[in-house]
Parts: C-alpha cells; sequence; structure tokens
C-alpha cells in the first residue's frame, strides 16, 4: 500500500506540473499524442502497482505493435519458423482494425497471475478492468468495451487489453 500512496503521491505532483505551463486544463481530446502517451505510461504504472497491492502479479505483454504485425493479426495470418525458414500460415484473427492503439503506444496486454497461475479469462481482470478506467476518462479496457460493466455481452473479448482513445 505505501507503494501505491508513493506513486499517488508522484503521480498528482507530476499532473500538476504536466498542466502548471498552460493557462487551462487540456480536454482530453486536445492533447498531443505525446501527452496522451506521457498519461498512458503513468497509468500503466499505476495498475501495475494496483494489481501487485492486490495479490496479483503481472509481466508486460504486447505494447507497441508494427503496422505489419497489425496487418497479420488483423488478417488472421501468423509466421511460422521452421528450420531457417519463414512460412506464412492462417491463423486466428487477433484484431478486429487496422487502427490499434498499440500502433500509437497507447495500449498494453498485461500477463496476469494469481499464486503463480496465469490468468487468462477476462473475468479474471474484471477489478483491473473497474480499476482502470477510473484513471481517466480516456481509458478503455478490452474486457467490457462498451462501458456497460457486462463483460458477458462482448463479442471481441480481450480482458488483458488496456488502452486510452
Amino acid at each position: 500500500m505505501k507503494t501505491l500512496i508513493k506513486i499517488a503521491w508522484w503521480s498528482n505532483a507530476f499532473i500538476k506540473q504536466f498542466f502548471k505551463k498552460k493557462k487551462k486544463m487540456v480536454k482530453p481530446e486536445n492533447m498531443t499524442l505525446r501527452e496522451k502517451q506521457s498519461i498512458f505510461a503513468l497509468n500503466i504504472s499505476k495498475l501495475i502497482v494496483w494489481a501487485f497491492d492486490n495479490g496479483y502479479e503481472t509481466t508486460k505483454g504486447e505494447a507497441l505493435r508494427t503496422h505489419e504485425q497489425q496487418m497479420l493479426y488483423f488478417e488472421g495470418y501468423t509466421l511460422i519458423k521452421t528450420g531457417s525458414n519463414l512460412k506464412l500460415a492462417k491463423a486466428r484473427r487477433k484484431s478486429k482494425t487496422m487502427n490499434s492503439s498499440h500502433l500509437k503506444k497507447l495500449a498494453e496486454d498485461i500477463n496476469l497471475f494469481k499464486d503463480g497461475e496465469y490468468l487468462t479469462r477476462s473475468i479474471d481482470y474484471l477489478s483491473l478492468g473497474k480499476y482502470w478506467v477510473t484513471l481517466h476518462p480516456n481509458n478503455r479496457w478490452g474486457g467490457d468495451w462498451d462501458k456497460d460493466g457486462d463483460i458477458n455481452d462482448e463479442k471481441f473479448k480481450d480482458g488483458n487489453h488496456f488502452e486510452m482513445k
């Protein structure tokens, strides 16, 4: 808990300093990409600390994604290495868009563990998702894309995905 308090204090100091040079608070839709990336990085840090303080462990999943990787995910392909050869193979489609927030460094997939067990279901990430959306109005969680509190109505479940729009 002490870690979380230190992060909370530091983040509040950061946000005050961040906006100090501006006469008025910048609305989320008027922020530059760099400003969003800074706030996103800070919020991901808060989320990870919150997870640890609540009995979870995390490892980092995918964050930055290249356009080429996004195209493979969107079209439903993967690369398979056999010996020294690479082969393109059909796979499950991993993305519904070519405009992923991963391309802009505004998304992170987090691997979650509890008591040493790797958790993969969206329901396992529910408490993290609820906390994530409280950190910024533009934050979205892949387990509840429409932010209605019902994780069962999602057609594309991506519970380990945290992003800022």
